[in-house]
């Protein structure tokens, strides 16, 4: 497996890997879509709530919020421990942590509570962003609640999935064949993401901006002469990752590997176990 970084930010990685078959890249997809535990809000205790708002649709808001989760993983128990314990350890200290929330309207105009207005229990479990709105307040209504945070995984609810899109997509592969090229400079024109572009006086492609390509074909389309050819590399492809903040890509990408390779060790394990392996 070869792989190489072309983009990287804080929220979001997009990766080059080759040498790797389909099914592999998409097993790391989907581990990292469905398998990665994190923190996220799911239960809500209502102690007063004369909002607008109905209890239900504010623990919803608060539930989506995503919440710092690096290190929760080493100081909580797993969603499979905490649902062995059931309800004898409910909101137990080793399985959630609180946040609080108390707030009422001022004597003039309206109060917008954030995220950030959330107090944690735990300061390593708090709101990744400060100014996701969760709800107003006028004169003479008010809030109290507590939310317990737990780890849990995007199987279950997409509110505890640590990105927001896990999508590949095949390499690119856009060539010319001059023999046959009119040089009428059309499929340039056609192409909406730049990369076939003018060069002396010819068509060429831009070979730092083939990734880009959408496989739209267009610019096939108006060659008359079907000189142009949009294809792609066999086990090749581009990872695009954009995360929620709650862990970091590397912590999200090392621990997605983790759980995969531990996955495939209790299959052969089990298959030992049956005699199907010697």
């Amino acid at each position: 497996m070869k792989i190489r970084v072309l983009e990287k930010t804080p929220l979001s990685l997009k990766l080059y890997i080759e040498e790797t078959p389909l099914h592999v890249l998409n097993s790391i997809r989907r581990a990292v879509l469905a398998e990665v535990p994190t923190m996220a809000i799911d239960y809500v205790i209502f102690i007063e709530n004369s909002s607008a708002f109905y209890d239900e649709y504010i623990a919803h808001r608060l539930a989506l919020i995503p919440l710092k989760s690096d290190d929760a993983h080493l100081r909580y128990k797993s969603p499979e421990e905490c649902a062995e314990a059931g309800e004898k350890h409910m909101f137990s200290a080793d399985c959630f942590a609180k946040l609080d929330l108390m707030s009422e309207g001022p004597e003039e105009g309206e109060l917008t509570l954030y995220s950030r207005d959330l107090v944690p229990s735990d300061p390593n479990v708090k709101p990744v962003y400060d100014d996701i709105p969760i709800i107003k307040l006028i004169k003479g209504q008010r809030i109290r609640l507590e939310a317990f945070a737990r780890l849990g995984r995007g199987k279950d609810h997409a509110k505890w999935s640590p990105v927001t899109i896990a999508a590949h997509k095949y390499t690119p592969q856009v060539s010319i064949n001059y023999e046959i090229c009119s040089n009428c400079l059309k499929c340039a024109d056609a192409c909406p993401r730049g990369v076939l572009v003018v060069s002396g006086g010819k068509v060429v492609v831009d070979e730092n901006r083939v990734v880009d390509c959408n496989f739209c074909r267009l610019c096939e389309s108006v060659c008359e002469n079907r000189a142009v050819s949009v294809s792609y590399k066999e086990n090749s492809y581009i990872l695009n990752l954009e995360f929620t903040g709650a862990l970091t890509p590397k912590n999200t990408l090392l621990t997605a590997s983790d759980i995969l390779i531990k996955k495939l060790e209790e299959l052969e394990a089990k298959l030992r176990e049956l005699g199907v392996l010697a």
